[in-house]
């Protein structure tokens, strides 16, 4: 069941403006807020912060006091510090097909005068953006799920009584945006009533009458009902409660064992292994290796997984590519650094994978179902940029470039440490964004040709990172309308337009018993709230779509000395079970896993790597008990490792630890990493610069406003 949505409609009779807080230099002092076909916009957050402000008087209204009924059904649908809002607003939009000039964008001046001589003052000329007078529409949705996941219930009394504060404190906003003091942003909004593109002032009017009449009309409903009832059984407004979750059937259940065993007939490909499995001299299990993609072509970082140890290899696994269109900006969530809201350039597994499992029908009652992510018959990676269908892998740590780049060049020349010595040049490392390889990696001759006497080394992808988009916001005072102080922050976010990919990996028992469900799921575009700040309507709305499902194929073993470049960060224990990520700790999670390793010895005197490992921070918010995680320590993402084999039959069963990951945390995308990758076996390529134009497909981007990561 969709979530109940009421249109919303804002028509403005004078100049208006949202701001965003920067100008152009050489030109505009302030900036109004645009969308990406360049239309002024007013975003969710703004249209939640008015109407927010004046249900607290329409309230009152309605319960005839200060406090009542009303008054807790409106702090329940706009939320608070102990309890996730209940109401969402998207963007009020310039609606679709009407011409851009019912939207004028222009500009005007602006100066203060002296107050002693009355002439204007010097060095205070200056120049606003403002748009002009139109309409513009969005949505009110309710939320259909708690912050457990657990499905909230509108019945029909539910949704009259939203709508109806909703309604009644739109019409009490009178003004929207900057200068109100001025003249600037009189408007109306209208909750319930949609105005169509290329409506004349009579038209908004007469929409904004039904709207009073309708409230009227359910305010008199109201008030009739509530009469002709006993005091005990008056109706009153409540908001809808999930039902009580006593053995966590709706809880994403990432870190907890089922209550009761599930018992399914047939059994989860990745249960816990059987320790005879791993037992020294046990007659290794056949290869159980995979990968989704074609021959050539470049892995999602984690896109597979193989059977745990212990696990027939004959069971096999399923995967579906989950392809991420952002439709607004998604806020993935980092730690912030003062007044800035701060974004990965990347999805986590964390984030994908309780949305995932409630679409595969977590509420069945199913058991296996629903203790999928327990059991590990369930996986989702990272989703990571995609550009021309390619997905990105994390910059391996053991690449460099040479300090000084030619000026004009559209690519870079990368040395890999690995297999050559530091070179004669000065050159820096390569420690962040991702690499693009190109599906043909044997050597060819060079398509650009020489570089003056100097031949290029040849070419093996694409190198770049998305770009990540800033919004200005600031807390204003309720009674003068103006900034407060103090309250101006920044937040990151993707950038909408940015296409991200991910896998989700299951087993054969998963995939039969949600099989029905998967086929609806596949070629069908989802709406979806991702991210962090998703309920504020401006952030996190995306457009998801779920490949066909497809049996995993078996890939060639690796050999004895090899590479690993980790595609996502890893969490690995230290030898006394605390936090961890050193090399011995690494090796330790390898041998652990049934996968003896060691790093290649250099002959002395060469100065080349046998490893490019680094470390980051892992934070993360619990939306259900309101404060932050424990923080992890990470081995990041990119780090490579070359190593050697300590066992007879370590490639093989590296080579099948290759798509289950090591480490902990699997399920959520992390410990993924891949072997043997031929990048890694060249000393010298290129790879050319990508720019935010090839991640952003499709959509307008403001300099202004968005930057390079």
């Amino acid at each position: 069941m969709s979530a109940p949505t009421f249109p919303v409609s804002v028509v403005f009779h004078s100049d208006w403006g949202v701001s965003t807080g920067v100008g152009v230099v050489g030109g505009v002092d302030a900036a109004v807020e645009k969308d990406e076909r360049g239309l002024p916009v007013v975003r969710g957050t703004v249209l939640t912060g008015v109407v927010r402000e004046q249900s607290v008087l329409a309230a009152q209204a309605l319960d005839g006091n200060a406090t009542g009924p009303w008054h807790k059904f409106a702090s329940d649908l706009f939320g608070s510090e102990q309890a996730p809002r209940l109401v969402v607003f998207s963007d009020a939009r310039v609606p679709e097909g009407a011409a851009a000039g019912r939207a004028p964008v222009h500009e005007i001046v602006s100066l203060s005068i002296d107050d002693d001589t009355g002439t204007a003052r010097e060095d205070f000329l200056r120049f606003i953006e403002r748009a002009g007078a139109c309409a513009l529409v969005g949505e009110a949705a309710l939320v259909d799920v708690d912050a457990d996941g657990r499905p909230l219930t509108w019945d029909e009394g539910r949704q009259r009584a939203a709508e109806l504060l909703l309604a009644l404190s739109g019409l009490l906003v009178r003004g929207i945006g900057s200068d109100r003091s001025n003249g600037d942003g009189a408007c109306d909004v209208l909750i319930g009533a949609a105005v169509a593109a290329g409506e004349d002032v009579a038209a908004a009017a007469e929409a904004k009458r039904k709207v009073k009449t309708w409230c009227q009309e359910q305010v008199e409903s109201w008030a009739a009902a509530a009469a002709g009832r006993r005091a005990d059984s008056a109706p009153v407004p409540c908001a809808p409660r999930a039902e009580p979750d006593l053995d966590g059937e709706h809880r994403p259940r990432l870190g907890r064992a089922p209550a009761t065993p599930a018992g399914p007939a047939v059994r989860a490909v990745s249960a816990p292994a059987t320790p005879a499995a791993s037992a020294p001299g046990a007659a290794p299990a056949p290869p159980a290796t995979a990968t989704p993609h074609a021959p050539g072509a470049a892995p999602a970082p984690g896109a597979v997984v193989s059977p745990a140890p212990g696990v027939p290899a004959e069971s096999e696994l399923v995967a579906m590519d989950l392809t991420i269109v952002l439709k607004t900006p998604v806020v993935s969530y980092e730690v912030p650094m003062s007044n800035e809201v701060r974004s990965l350039d990347f999805l986590r597994g964390t984030v994908l994978l309780p949305w995932v499992h409630r679409l595969l029908g977590r509420e069945s009652g199913d058991p296996l179902v629903r203790d999928a992510v327990v059991n590990g018959d369930l996986l989702v990676s990272d989703a990571v940029a995609v550009v021309d269908d390619r997905v990105g892998l994390p910059m391996p740590l053991v690449l460099s470039t040479p300090k000084v780049s030619r000026a004009g060049r559209e690519w870079i020349e990368v040395a890999n440490r690995l297999l050559v010595e530091e070179p004669e040049e000065v050159h820096k490392p390569l420690r962040s964004g991702y690499v693009f390889p190109d599906p043909d990696l044997t050597s060819r001759p060079d398509p650009v040709g020489a570089d003056g006497a100097e031949q290029c080394p040849p070419f093996a992808g694409w190198s770049g990172a998305p770009p990540l988009t800033g919004r200005q916001s600031t807390a204003h005072e309720t009674a003068t309308g103006a900034a407060k102080d103090g309250q101006l922050f920044l937040v990151r976010a993707l950038p909408a337009g940015l296409t991200l990919r991910a896998t989700v990996t299951m087993s054969p028992a998963l995939h039969e018993h949600a099989g029905a469900r998967l086929e609806g799921l596949a070629g069908k575009a989802l709406d979806a709230r991702i991210g962090a700040r998703r309920l504020s309507g401006t952030f996190g709305r995306t457009l998801c779509t779920f490949s066909a499902a497809r049996p995993l194929t078996p890939a060639k073993l690796v050999d004895a000395e090899t590479t690993i470049w980790f595609t996502s960060d890893v969490l690995v224990r230290s030898s006394g079970l605390g936090p961890g990520g050193g090399l011995e700790d690494l090796r330790g999670a390898f041998e652990g896993a049934g996968v003896p390793i060691g790093l290649v010895d250099i002959p002395p005197g060469e100065k080349r790597f046998r490893a490019g490992v680094r470390h980051r921070r892992v934070d993360s918010w619990s939306a259900a008990s309101h404060q932050p995680r424990a923080t992890r320590m990470a081995v990041q993402a990119g780090s490579v490792l070359r190593i050697r084999t300590l066992a007879d039959d370590a490639p093989r069963r590296l080579a099948r630890l290759a798509l289950t990951g090591v480490g902990e945390l699997r399920a959520q995308g992390f410990g993924r990493f891949v072997v043997g990758h031929p990048l890694l076996e060249r000393d010298w390529f290129r790879l050319a610069t990508l720019r935010a134009k090839n991640f952003i497909a499709g959509a307008a981007r403001t300099d202004a406003q968005e930057e390079q990561s």
